[in-house]
């Protein structure tokens, strides 16, 4: 059974240990921008982000919130592969790439020397600094997932697996030129195939890295980070952790409240029930529209159907919200309403999904807290990201390390 207090203090760990996640955060949203300032000011000083989040907006999150502090005191992470959105469009009018790997319609990867110099520049403009801590190579695994899914033989996957080290390899001999440079102080590799187990024929051998940077720098490299999920459900990864950790590298652990578990996602977090909902839907029932009323009922009847919180998350914003604003026309009047009783009904199914992961994992205590408190005790573990796009998340981290 895993049990937490209330409230813990480890003397070894500090809240320097948390790293800000700009996934999903864009500087257009006020509420993004004052969570980051609000942990920029209330101790959480390291940054991870990506040219591809929101498109480049998360970078330009980051450029608004430094811009007025002393830059020396904070530490970004960034990284560069993927070619979505703009650079997407870019490479459909023309712009070229080597070593492009078109993994779908919508996601094209690269992480040829030509494309990695680009996309540090352009993070360099959007971020408003001089340089990048640390640059990392986001999931080169693409190029061998992509040759894979064309069912090759066990010989070819094996000359994939050869070409992808290599593509790794030049990789890291532009980075140590950018460090050269003074655009990056130094780099490393995010990937999600070092989660996986040895016998997957996704993952992504880690042994030869320092060779590899050894090799390109005259054997004075700057490989610093490597990046990978891990949760209390996903443990595959410390294999990689500890090899990272032996080998004087810094572990930085995403994805420490999102798992996958039996080919679900589950978020490891706990909720408070709202209590209003009755009183709220009761409400909401009397709106005199036959057409909202509707979309209420099917609401209603999918509650059961959610799989994780993101799943709730999705369907309010991505469907239920746009499809009201365009075919509802609802009186002004009960906006309001509508909010309240959406964020109640959102509250709700996150909460009954959280007391199903409890039970399941006989969690005594704040799930989250017990989640986070899992890889803290984990020697290698040098940061933990959590995506903070509320400041009621960050206050929930300054909680947990008073």
């Amino acid at each position: 059974m895993y049990i937490i207090p209330i409230i813990y203090k480890k003397a070894t760990k500090m809240l320097s240990q948390y790293s800000f996640g700009t996934y999903r955060t864009t500087y257009q949203n006020p509420v993004h921008r004052d969570a980051l300032n609000y942990a920029l000011e209330n101790g959480i000083t390291h940054i991870d982000t990506s040219s591809n989040y929101m498109n480049g907006e998360a970078e330009q999150l980051i450029g608004q919130a430094i811009e007025n502090r002393k830059r020396e005191n904070i530490t970004i992470v960034s990284k560069g592969g993927y070619i979505q959105g703009k650079n997407l469009q870019r490479v459909q009018e023309g712009y070229k790439v080597d070593e492009l790997v078109r993994y779908d319609a919508n996601c094209f990867h690269s992480i040829s020397q030509d494309f990695l110099s680009d996309q540090i520049d352009n993070s360099l403009q959007r971020m408003k600094t001089d340089y990048i801590d640390t640059y990392l190579l986001h999931n080169p695994e693409y190029y061998l997932i992509k040759e894979i899914k064309k069912g090759l033989t066990q010989e070819k996957i094996l000359e994939h697996h050869n070409i992808m080290q290599l593509r790794i390899k030049n990789a890291f001999a532009l980075l140590e030129e950018k460090v050269k440079e003074g655009k990056i102080k130094s780099y490393g590799i995010s990937s999600n195939s070092f989660s996986k187990k040895r016998s997957d024929l996704h993952f992504l051998e880690y042994k030869h890295l320092v060779g590899y940077a050894n090799e390109v720098s005259n054997n004075n490299h700057h490989l610093k980070v490597i990046q990978l999920p891990m949760n209390m459900y996903e443990t595959a990864g410390e294999e990689a952790a500890k090899w990272a950790y032996e080998n004087g590298l810094e572990v930085h652990i995403n994805r420490p409240l999102n798992a996958f578990n039996k080919d679900k996602m589950v978020r490891l977090a706990s909720y408070t029930e709202c209590i209003n909902f009755d009183t709220l839907l009761g409400q909401i029932h009397e709106v005199p529209n036959d057409h909202f009323q509707e979309v209420i009922k099917q609401l209603l009847d999918i509650q059961s159907e959610y799989r994780w919180a993101g799943d709730v998350d999705d369907t309010i914003e991505y469907q239920v919200i746009p499809y009201i604003i365009e075919n509802v026309q609802l009186d002004p009047i009960y906006f309001q309403l509508f909010d309240n009783f959406l964020d109640c009904y959102k509250n709700n199914i996150k909460y009954k999904l959280s007391q199903n992961t409890a039970k399941e994992m006989n969690i005594k205590g704040p799930i989250d807290a017990v989640a986070l408190k899992f890889l803290e005790d984990k020697e290698y573990v040098t940061r933990i990201l959590v995506g903070m796009r509320h400041k009621r998340y960050v206050d929930k981290i300054l909680a947990y390390n008073k």
